[in-house]
């Protein structure tokens, strides 16, 4: 009889110690988890939402042709099913037909405006005549591409002469349809008047590429 009463105080014991361990083990769990997300997923989710602007502000976009945007659609630029990065060189003999702008995430209610300018014109030394306008096409339909728009300012192929231009597409999305008036010219562009202008707001997407001369030595 004392041995049972023994082995079943020791049984007793270890069950103790197992439930204890085992509370303690989710009293942890629960703290790490509301430790994540009271600290760590709002860091996370702060941090992914910067990622798509930091090329734009490294390349110096942000600042000197837009201002600071949130990034709440999806625009894929393509030369010859070749797709446009932010900070990659092109060749401008790559980019000497309009690209294929697509429009992702969001319905064909939506209208949106595409602009092309480069910042850097006549030379990025000295920008006397910042931008120069390139491509405007509105009135460009949710999940679709810019061939579906109206063509406001045709495109004009990238020549850069003087040094390494970057060449900048921005997608604005409208409140209405037919709200965008033409500009007056191709140089002086600028892209802050112009969406005021217009009321476009802030931008919704952005990419820009590099290029610059085209030599036989390069294209070697």
């Amino acid at each position: 009889m004392g041995k049972h009463s023994t082995l079943k105080g020791i049984i007793n014991m270890e069950l103790t110690l197992l439930f204890s361990a085992g509370y303690r083990l989710v009293f942890l769990t629960l703290t790490l988890l509301t430790f994540f997300s009271l600290y760590l997923y709002p860091y996370h989710t702060l941090v992914m939402a910067r990622m798509p602007l930091e090329p734009l502000i490294v390349g110096r976009v942000i600042g000197e042709v837009l201002d600071s945007f949130t990034t709440s659609m999806k625009m894929t630029v393509s030369y010859n099913k070749k797709q446009v990065y932010n900070g990659h060189e092109l060749f401008p003999s790559s980019v000497n037909t309009k690209p294929k702008v697509q429009i992702e995430g969001a319905d064909m209610r939506s209208f949106f405006t595409l602009i092309m300018t480069d910042p850097d014109v006549p030379g990025p030394s000295d920008p006397y005549l910042r931008e120069h306008l390139h491509w405007i096409v509105t009135d460009i339909p949710g999940t679709t591409d810019a061939t579906f728009g109206k063509e406001l300012v045709s495109y004009e192929i990238p020549k850069p002469n003087i040094g390494i231009h970057r060449f900048v597409f921005v997608l604005f999305k409208q409140k209405r349809r037919q709200c965008v008036t033409p500009p007056t010219s191709r140089d002086h562009f600028n892209t802050r008047n112009f969406a005021a202008q217009n009321d476009l707001g802030l931008p919704v997407a952005a990419v820009y590429f590099n290029a610059q001369r085209e030599t036989a030595a390069r294209r070697r």
